[in-house]
């Protein structure tokens, strides 16, 4: 008796078997994808508040100091 794979391999077509655990395996790495993503999106999100701080502030002093028009 052969199974389907046996008769992929005579027919000439080589079909690798389906790992038991690679729909978990493409789960894990889509959570692991959506938290890099998640992480970057931080770090993107703090730098532009920074700058937005830093713009206000210098726009302060120079109001402050009368060099703004």
């Amino acid at each position: 008796m052969t199974d389907k794979r046996d008769d992929d391999l005579i027919a000439g077509r080589a079909s690798a078997p389906t790992p038991p655990n690679a729909e978990q395996e493409a789960r894990d790495h889509a959570i692991q994808v959506r938290k890099r993503q998640k992480s970057r999106a931080l770090v993107m999100a703090l730098m532009l508040g920074a700058f937005v701080l830093l713009i206000f502030a210098i726009s302060i002093v120079k109001i402050a100091a009368g060099v703004a028009p």
